[in-house]
């Protein structure tokens, strides 16, 4: 692979990439916010992986009810509250600072700017969710800003469709080959390929059994592309 230091901007993932949100914000999230609206769903460290094979938490939602053979369209307006009320708690996990940004990343970061490179976030997640993230775990660490954010309010189609990356080449003004996206999902992968972009793979909690052979670089942690920039 094109070492990081030749490209212009580094694209990031959010969510298992650049902090294990999922596990430790997300999945509480949703278990506070089935509680709240008095739906008596319970969501375990297990059903969430398999659940997180569906990009978008709204949409997770959705599958969950089908797959225990309940008529989502009925439930959509109280999966809607549900929703809402998860994105609440989520910020309230992350105001709390039980989420920090995962090993190497604002190393990472930092030589990436020291080189002349920007960084940008392409995540299907809410903007308040990446808001929350940004605001609790990643500015008290004075990094630079991202010179693009992408959230799943600005696609119609989300992860493993190519659109977020499309959008992001787009905003930047760049050709593909002068980006690089760091992701931890197969998803993510396809997303990713899919907008032409050469892809690393991070490894994280809940995708380590996914195949990711299309990628040009597997790590374990973020900490390993320093010796890449």
């Amino acid at each position: 692979m094109r070492p990081l230091g030749e490209r212009r901007c580094v694209l990031f993932d959010v969510d298992g990439t650049i902090a294990e949100t999922e596990g430790y914000a997300h999945l509480p999230a949703f278990n506070r916010a089935f509680e709240q609206v008095g739906l008596p769903w319970r969501w375990s460290r297990d059903d969430y992986h398999g659940l997180l094979k569906t990009a978008g938490g709204f949409e997770r939602l959705l599958r969950h009810a089908e797959d225990i053979g309940q008529d989502s369209e009925a439930l959509r307006e109280q999966l809607t509250l549900v929703h809402k009320a998860k994105n609440s708690h989520y910020g309230q996990i992350m105001a709390a600072g039980a989420v920090p940004a995962r090993a190497g990343f604002a190393e990472l970061l930092r030589a990436l700017h020291a080189n002349a490179i920007s960084w940008g976030v392409v995540t299907t997640t809410s903007r308040a969710n990446w808001d929350a993230l940004w605001r609790y775990s990643l500015q008290p660490l004075a990094l630079p800003q991202p010179s693009v954010i992408v959230c799943g309010e600005d696609v119609t189609a989300k992860k493993p469709d190519p659109q977020a990356y499309l959008i992001a080449l787009e905003r930047l003004g760049l050709a593909p080959d002068h980006c690089c996206v760091i992701e931890d999902s197969r998803n993510g992968l396809l997303a990713a390929k899919g907008a032409g972009l050469d892809v690393v793979i991070v490894a994280s909690e809940f995708f380590g059994d996914e195949q990711f052979e299309e990628a040009q670089l597997l790590v374990g942690e973020l900490t390993e592309l320093l010796a890449h920039v």
